[in-house]
């Protein structure tokens, strides 16, 4: 008869040693597994390892759909992506398998599979999201946010990020609590968001407004500062207190990933071009604006096509994708949105 006890467990972390290789590739690894002997184990624990490393990695270089695909592919095919296992200690019994493992994915292999599958690759961005979770018992409540009853931020507190993206909570610090209040979130008061986000380093503020939905779920507004705006809701039982919101957490992740993402052109060199309309309030107000501009590594031209009074209408040729051009100019003071057949830049404080 065939049996066996497994008892397998995965603890993944990025390392904060720093790699001359991307560091996304690296994933350091604890297993302890038992078996019918310890060579039956180590040979289970190295598979399971394996595949939780991939799917780790997949999940910082790709969106949820992508890290997905990539974790339903066999062990036989996912062991051709492994580039190094370094075994950092170990320590084995007749039936068990204990191990602190370093695994380097072969970042060239996984980029190339990925890209002939035309699984989404998200390329190595400064994009760096703080989120303000906003709660309230009932949705006609006044919002908490810094308050300590205040269970949506706790469950965003206490989380991991596992997304491809930084997404990471507002701190509760001295210099956001001055800053920010929750009736200034909940409003997307651009001054007080604009200033936590620099505080920071962030590139774009999302304000998750979540209250329950009845006694079934949490409804959550999602509102970013640079114009992003979703409506969700998460089902479960309110009587499931931390359980409901962990899961909240989680959705919303990735909810927040695939907005970002959405508008990203992934991988992009191509050159872009825009027209531009600026209302500014001083010619000084014109002059900082370019300045700003131009200083951009991705603005590779500005060329002003009209003046008036108190407008300006230019043209930029820029590299990468629209979404990121936003977020260099959010993080400058400046909100970039469709006019339709021209776009408008509005200044937002600086």
């Amino acid at each position: 008869m065939f049996r066996f006890i497994v008892i397998f467990i995965l603890t993944l972390f990025l390392s904060t040693a720093t790699f001359a290789a991307d560091e996304r590739f690296v994933v350091e690894i604890k297993v302890d597994v038992t078996d019918e002997n310890a060579s039956i184990a180590r040979e289970k624990a190295l598979s399971n390892a394996t595949k939780a490393a991939i799917t780790a990695v997949a999940r910082r270089i790709s969106t949820q759909e992508g890290a997905n695909r990539i974790a339903s592919m066999s062990d036989a095919q996912l062991i051709n992506f492994i580039k190094e296992t370094s075994i950092l200690n170990e320590k084995n019994s007749d039936i068990r398998y204990m191990a602190d493992l370093r695994i380097i994915v072969n970042e060239d292999l996984l980029k190339q599979y990925m890209t002939e599958r035309e699984i989404p690759l998200i390329s190595r961005s400064d994009i760096s999201i703080m989120v303000i979770p906003l709660f309230r018992e009932f949705s006609d409540d006044t919002p908490l946010l810094w308050e300590v009853d205040n269970p949506w931020k706790q469950a965003w507190d206490s989380s991991n990020n596992t997304s491809a993206i930084k997404i990471f909570p507002i701190q509760s610090s001295s210099g956001n609590m001055a800053a920010l209040d929750a009736i200034k979130a909940s409003s997307i008061d651009a001054e007080a968001l604009t200033k936590v986000m620099r505080m920071s380093s962030a590139s774009d503020v999302y304000v998750l407004d979540a209250a329950y939905d009845g006694v079934e779920g949490l409804k959550i507004e999602i509102t970013s500062l640079s114009g992003k705006h979703l409506s969700t809701k998460v089902s479960g039982a309110k009587s499931s207190g931390a359980e409901l919101f962990n899961k909240a957490v989680l959705q919303t992740r990735q909810e927040i990933e695939q907005l970002v993402l959405t508008d990203t052109q992934v991988q992009s060199s191509s050159t872009s071009e825009l027209t531009i309309l600026y209302p500014f309030t001083s010619l000084g107000q014109w002059i900082e604006a370019e300045q700003k501009i131009k200083s951009f590594p991705s603005v590779s031209s500005l060329e002003v096509q009209a003046m008036a009074q108190g407008k300006a209408q230019f043209k930029i040729k820029y590299f990468g994708d629209l979404a990121s051009l936003q977020r260099q100019l959010l993080s400058k003071g400046y909100r970039l949105t469709d006019g339709g057949n021209y776009m408008i830049l509005q200044n937002i404080g600086g």
